[in-house]
């Protein structure tokens, strides 16, 4: 990954924002920042990063509203999203089963509105890197032969579609 591999990162607190923009500089990623999910959305289709890094609970609109938005357009539906947050882990300790079911309700509304991959705050920033590198991976990875995989707007399926 190089400089030219631009990465918008849209939380609203912002010192998650910083250490996770100082992380990817330091990887050498171009790192764009929004601070609310508005902010997030207008960026996103003004920019189009080759990768979105959003949290769910935000001002202005939530980050599920942000991916199905992204979704719902054609020039942004194939960004992929990493959804961070808090609200979807399930290995804290000494929490029961109902607060998981709720937890995986979570994930599970995050990749139903688009997102690709799901992490949880706190994360580790090798594990956050080894995501990031690796959503970017198959991204590329998707793009070699001119395909692309999205979501249709018709169904709730994933299809193969050809790069315009």
């Amino acid at each position: 990954m190089s400089s030219e591999t631009r990465i918008l990162v849209v939380d609203d607190n912002r010192s998650v924002v910083r250490l996770i923009e100082a992380l990817l500089q330091k990887e050498g990623f171009e790192v764009l920042t929004a601070f609310d999910g508005l902010e997030g959305l207008q960026k996103a289709r003004e920019e189009k990063p080759d990768l979105m890094i959003l949290d769910i609970v935000m001002p202005r609109m939530d980050g599920y509203e942000v991916c199905r938005l992204l979704q719902d357009d054609h020039d942004t539906a194939a960004i992929p999203v990493l959804i961070l947050t808090v609200k979807g882990q399930v290995d804290e300790p000494g929490i029961g089963d109902q607060d998981v079911e709720a937890r995986v309700r979570e994930q599970m509304a995050g990749y139903e509105a688009g997102a690709v991959d799901f992490l949880s705050k706190p994360i580790k920033a090798k594990k956050l890197l080894e995501r990031v590198r690796t959503l970017l991976w198959f991204d590329g990875f998707s793009m070699e032969d001119g395909a692309r995989l999205s979501r249709g707007k018709e169904t709730d399926e994933l299809l193969l579609q050809q790069k315009d």
